[in-house]
């Protein structure tokens, strides 16, 4: 039987200190490239990999497609059928309205977030100064 507990090791090494186990914010990020361009699933996960790289870890295709369908439920993207071209037919997601606003909204909040991140930043640095001397 196999142990899948973590060591302390890889503990230390994926932390979140270290900027992992952090959200991609995989919305925003499609939000942006689909008020850029309408594009297909495939496009997208192409796109976040090149554009929208987060610490050097690839896009879960599965996970960008399951948020796709949320966001498609949810009214911030529509899809059609485009069957132009040869080959398969490829669902084509744009921004809708709702998308737009909500990437409005995501602009307010990452602005509140990086405020108390900043105040966060210099609490810790305070602090470690303090204690260091």
């Amino acid at each position: 039987m196999s142990d899948n507990r973590l060591t302390l090791m890889d503990y230390e090494n994926r932390c979140s200190c270290k900027g992992y186990n952090l959200d991609k914010f995989l919305q925003p990020n499609i939000l942006i490239l689909l008020a850029q361009e309408n594009l297909h699933g495939y496009s997208i996960i192409q796109k976040l990999d090149e554009e929208r790289n987060f610490f050097g870890e690839k896009f879960d295709s599965t996970g960008v497609y399951r948020t796709l369908q949320t966001m498609e439920k949810n009214l911030l993207v529509e899809s059609s059928w485009d069957v132009e071209g040869a080959g398969a037919a490829r669902k084509t997601y744009q921004i809708t309205a709702e998308g737009r606003s909500c990437l409005t909204n995501w602009a307010a909040t990452l602005s509140w977030y990086q405020e108390i991140i900043n105040e966060l930043i210099s609490d810790i640095n305070e602090t470690l100064k303090k204690t260091s001397e």
